[in-house]
């Protein structure tokens, strides 16, 4: 989704004929600009919209996107939890570090506007046309891409809403039969979102917010980031100035009493990254809050702790445009280092191929949304993924009317898939606490869930009974993921081929 576009305060504008002459960043119009030139310029490796607004402006917002990838293939091997989160962030940073070194040197001469970012080994630029060529020319820049927010999901939300024991969706999933079974709700484990914030004082949320250290004293360190200074410059605390993300934790971990349980594992603590200044989300928050969740920081985003890195992230935000890539290398970082990814699919339903990215990814666990009755929300993106043509969803989840904490000390309804996948992200949690030995075991956790999910019969977009672009592998049952989580990894049911 496009959004406009705004000039960094106090840069020079050029004029257009100034941009063609120096640069030659023409979109090809005539037999002057063959590709082989083109190719040589590297003005091919620039996207359009990058073009167009040097064009216009005489200045652009861009990503070069290095070609240089780190090798994380021996980090789910390691036995060290700790050491394997080292080894993430020092082997994206190294290889960071190095291919950069050069681009940055030049930007730095040219007086560019740059800010590095070693989780994706990109860099985000504002510089003039001719810097931008100069970008594009450099051998170890693969491509320079439009600076373009993702954004949350247009939610539904009402107000009025009635408070129960356990809510609906809690007992559709069998939540509350793993809490009550095997004494289970999530104990020991970290849960985290990307999100709007949340707010932290909230009755549902504050005391399982790993900042609070009882009798009403909090630390806010390595549990809060705000890349974007939202909630204060400094932002010494969490605040939610949305509401979604205080609304997608309480469904993770919310409890408020014996007669107000919303959340799925209300004994896990939680952390938060705001990664969307509001409905919107910029590409630095997102990349930033993605690094972040790797490895914590301090308030001042300083002495990175890997060992308090979170067992699942929540993520809500998304593009409505599947084949982006873009935030493909975050995904990999964060299941390298045993994190778990767990992504809505997007509220673009109900037509087919629908499914937003980073859902869309392979590796990436996205949720489909249904009602209280088990049909499929309207809304509900589907698939096949366009990167692949994988099924997506992977798993669907109660979505619709789900009532959780919102600012201030509030509740309500909110419908999405957003709503649905704190509920699998939850589900994992009770997974890890209960057989700590496939804690960090993305695939095994993956394939847990999948055999585990209640079959829903839905071909409108393809697949079958079992496993489709619907449901997915079907409807979300903790009760049973749990149970098979306690099986020995020989007797765990492979998940169904796609």
């Amino acid at each position: 989704m496009k959004a406009p576009r705004t000039l960094h305060p106090g840069l020079r504008f050029v004029s257009l004929s100034a941009v063609v002459l120096a640069v030659g960043l023409v979109l090809a119009t005539g037999p002057a600009t063959s590709a082989s030139s083109r190719q040589a310029t590297g003005a091919s490796k620039i996207d359009s919209r990058v073009l167009h607004q040097a064009q216009s402006t005489g200045r652009a917002t861009y990503w070069a996107v290095l070609a240089q990838r780190a090798d994380l293939s021996a980090a789910p091997r390691m036995k060290d939890s700790t050491g394997r989160g080292w080894f993430v962030v020092n082997s994206l940073k190294s290889v960071a570090t190095t291919s950069q070194r050069g681009l940055v040197r030049m930007l730095a001469a040219r007086g560019a506007s740059f800010t590095s970012f070693w989780i994706a080994n990109t860099v985000r630029v504002v510089s003039d046309a001719a810097t931008l060529r100069a970008v594009a020319s450099r051998s170890e820049v693969a491509s320079i891409l439009p600076d373009i927010p993702a954004r949350i999901p247009n939610d539904r939300v009402s107000r009025a809403a009635r408070v129960q024991a356990a809510e609906w969706n809690i007992v559709n999933i069998r939540a509350n039969k793993v809490w009550k079974v095997f004494n289970d709700r999530g104990a020991g484990m970290v849960v985290a979102n990307i999100d709007t914030g949340v707010q932290y004082t909230h009755p549902a949320l504050v005391n399982p917010y790993r900042g609070n250290l009882g009798g009403g004293s909090f630390n806010h360190n390595y549990n809060w980031f705000d890349p974007s200074h939202i909630c204060g410059n400094p932002s010494l605390a969490p605040c939610d100035n949305v509401g979604h993300g205080s609304h997608t934790m309480g469904t993770m971990v919310g409890k408020a009493g014996p007669n107000n349980k919303i959340g799925v594992a209300p004994k896990a603590k939680w952390i938060a990254a705001k990664g969307c200044e509001s409905n919107s989300c910029s590409t630095s928050a997102l990349l930033a809050s993605g690094q972040w969740v790797l490895a914590p920081t301090n308030l001042q985003n300083q002495q990175p702790r890997p060992d308090l890195r979170p067992d699942v992230v929540n993520n809500s935000w998304g593009t409505p445009n599947g084949s982006d890539t873009f935030y493909q290398s975050t995904v990999t970082a964060w299941v390298s280092s045993g994190i778990f990814p767990a992504f809505s699919a997007g509220n673009s339903g109900p037509g087919c191929g629908t499914v937003g990215a980073p859902g869309s990814y392979s590796n990436s666990y996205a949720a489909g949304a249904y009602d209280i009755n088990n049909n499929i929300a309207s809304f509900s993106s589907r698939g096949p993924s366009p990167l692949g043509g994988g099924v997506k969803p992977n798993v669907s989840a109660p979505g619709v009317n789900v009532r959780s904490s919102v600012p201030n000390n509030s509740y309500a309804l909110f419908s999405g898939t957003s709503m649905a996948s704190p509920h699998v992200a939850g589900t994992v949690a009770l997974m890890w606490s209960k057989n700590p030995a496939i804690e960090r075991n993305i695939t095994m956790t993956r394939s847990i869930i999948d055999s585990t999910a209640v079959d829903t019969s839905n071909l409108q977009c393809g697949g079958n009974a079992g496993n489709n672009n619907v449901f997915g592998q079907g409807r979300l049952d903790a009760f049973a993921a749990v149970s098979a989580s306690l099986r020995s990894e020989q007797s765990v049911k492979v998940a169904r081929s796609a």
